[in-house]
């Protein structure tokens, strides 16, 4: 998705330099990994949350993710010293978000999609929440936004096989497509899915130029 331009001046960015992690590697000698109750991918129980709204990227889709299997993942991150030091703001709630709002705002909508169209896709026989999917590691992206050169660090669960949420992003294409869009706006597969557990100031998005899929992971996870 490349709509950086509209999204900085929403956000008045001028700039965001993206600065190398410490450590990339998916673990080391000094840590296990990051163990994680396996009950967090059983959503079909999660209620389906609707975010609609009036204002700029208040329209999205997400997964509504069990937030008592993802705070104590949290709270484990920012109390570790390489992790999170202690720095770290939680939202209080946990989701993967299947439709970003920039592509609802400045791509579906201008075709007439409509934010009920999407639950209403979502919520056909339960499907989004149904949706299977895996945890592949525990990411971490970083930059310096301008004017300010604020350091801004986000802490997020890498996601995998995904290929049910891959599906329903297909049939929002197919929807768009079908109201006359241009198919070359909008990839379902144009798409990195993850958990965020935390950020430092703010969160960060790609429109910052950071890249929230396995190239971001930098501790290992087990589910158990």
């Amino acid at each position: 998705m490349r709509i950086a331009t509209t999204l900085f001046a929403t956000l008045g960015l001028v700039a965001s330099t993206v600065i190398a992690a410490p450590d990339n590697k998916h673990g080391n000698k000094n840590n296990g990994p990051l163990v994680i109750n396996k009950k967090v991918l059983k959503t079909s129980s999660v209620p389906f949350i609707p975010h609609t709204g009036t204002g700029l990227f208040t329209n999205w889709v997400g997964l509504n993710v069990d937030f008592k299997y993802i705070q104590p993942v949290f709270q484990k991150v920012n109390s570790t010293l390489s992790l999170g030091n202690g720095t770290l703001i939680s939202r209080g709630e946990s989701h993967i978000t299947v439709i970003l709002p920039p592509e609802y705002d400045n791509i579906l909508s201008k075709v007439g999609v409509t934010m009920q169209e999407l639950n209403a896709l979502a919520t056909k026989n339960n499907r989004l929440q149904r949706a299977h999917f895996d945890i592949e590691c525990l990411g971490r992206v970083q930059a310096i936004t301008q004017p300010n050169n604020v350091f801004q660090q986000s802490v997020q669960l890498i996601v995998k096989n995904y290929k049910d949420i891959l599906a329903y992003r297909t049939d929002v294409f197919k929807l768009f497509v079908k109201k006359g869009g241009n198919p070359a706006l909008f990839a379902a597969e144009n798409y990195q899915p993850h958990i965020t557990l935390g950020f430092k100031n703010r969160d960060l998005f790609v429109e910052d130029g950071v890249f929230k899929g396995k190239n971001a992971c930098f501790h290992k996870v087990q589910l158990k």
